[in-house]
C-alpha cells in the first residue's frame, strides 16, 4: 500500500514541478505582478495537495503578499518555503546552494529567490541590501533566521544578521512558527531534511507518511521601534521558541482558525 502511495505521489509532483518550470519559463514573464502571485500561491496550494500535506492555519495570518513586510520563521524542511507560499506569497532568503538543486533551484530562481553565501561576510551586507530595496518597494520578504534546517524538536539560536532591513524599512515583523505533525496533531519527522539527507531521499519520506500535516502558526506582529537589532531577534525568537515549548507540553495542537485570504478548506483539510 505504502510503495502505491509514493509511485503516485511521485508522480504527481513530478508533473506539477514540471508544469510549474513552464509555467515560470513561459507564463511569468506576461503576467503582472498580482497575477503572479495568486499563480505561485495556487500551484503551492496545489504541491502541498499532490504531495499529501494537510495543511493548518492558526491566528491572523497576513495577506497574500503584505507590503513591507518581513516573515521570519524557523525552519525544518525544503517545503517550508511552498508551505508558507501556500497561505503567504513572500520573496524568501535561501541559502546558495538551493539554486544548484536541480528543479527545485529553478522554481526558486523564477519566484525572485534571494541566494546568500552566509560564509561571506560581505554577501550578508549584499543581501541586507536587496531586502531593504525590496522592502522599499512594498514587496515581503521572507527568511529563517536559524540559518539551516533542524528536526523540528527544538528550535536553534536565531541569527540577526539579516534583521537589520526592518530597521532601515521600517518593516513590520511578522513571526510564523512551522510544526509537522500526524493526524492527533503530534511531532512528526517525516518532513525533516537534515545532515546528509538528499532532496531524493526527503521525497521518498514524504510521499510515503499518511496523515502529515504542516501547522503554520502567525505569531503576533511586531515593528522595529524600541529595539536593536539583537533585542528584535531575541525578542522574535522567544516568541517563536515559546510557541514551540507550549505546543511540545501539550501534545495535540488545537483546531485551526481560518485566516484572512485563504479558503477554509486550504487550511483545515487541503
Amino acid at each position: 500500500m505504502r510503495t502505491w502511495l509514493r509511485i503516485h505521489r511521485l508522480q504527481q509532483f513530478i508533473r506539477h514541478v514540471i508544469y510549474g518550470m513552464l509555467l515560470v519559463r513561459f507564463q511569468f514573464p506576461r503576467l503582472h505582478h498580482a497575477a503572479r502571485l495568486n499563480k505561485t500561491q495556487a500551484w503551492s496550494q496545489q504541491l502541498a495537495q499532490k504531495l499529501g500535506f494537510t495543511l493548518k492555519v492558526f491566528g491572523q495570518a497576513t495577506p497574500l503578499h503584505p507590503a513591507n513586510h518581513l516573515l521570519l520563521a524557523n525552519h525544518i524542511s525544503w517545503f517550508d518555503i511552498f508551505a508558507i507560499n501556500s497561505v503567504t506569497v513572500a520573496r524568501f532568503v535561501a541559502r546558495a546552494d538551493v539554486q544548484t538543486w536541480p528543479v527545485i533551484g529553478m522554481l526558486c530562481q523564477g519566484a525572485g529567490t534571494v541566494f546568500i553565501d552566509r560564509s561571506k561576510a560581505r554577501d550578508t551586507q549584499r543581501v541586507n541590501a536587496s531586502i531593504s530595496s525590496a522592502l522599499n518597494n512594498q514587496e515581503c520578504i521572507a527568511f529563517f533566521p536559524e540559518g539551516t534546517t533542524s528536526d523540528g524538536q527544538a528550535i536553534r539560536p536565531f541569527k540577526a544578521s539579516l534583521i537589520q532591513s526592518a530597521f532601515e524599512t521600517n518593516a513590520t515583523i511578522q513571526p510564523i512558527y512551522l510544526r509537522y505533525t500526524n493526524a492527533a496533531g503530534q511531532y512528526a519527522s517525516d518532513a525533516a531534511y537534515i545532515d546528509d539527507m538528499s532532496i531524493v531521499d526527503s521525497l521518498w519520506q514524504i510521499t510515503g507518511a499518511q496523515h502529515l500535516c504542516i501547522e503554520l502558526h502567525f505569531l503576533t506582529p511586531i515593528k522595529p521601534e524600541g529595539h536593536d537589532r539583537r533585542s528584535l531577534n531575541k525578542e522574535v525568537e522567544a516568541m517563536i521558541r515559546a510557541k514551540h515549548d507550549s505546543l511540545q507540553a501539550t501534545g495535540a495542537s488545537q483546531q485551526p482558525t481560518c485566516a484572512q485570504g485563504v479558503d477554509e478548506a486550504v487550511t483545515s483539510t487541503m
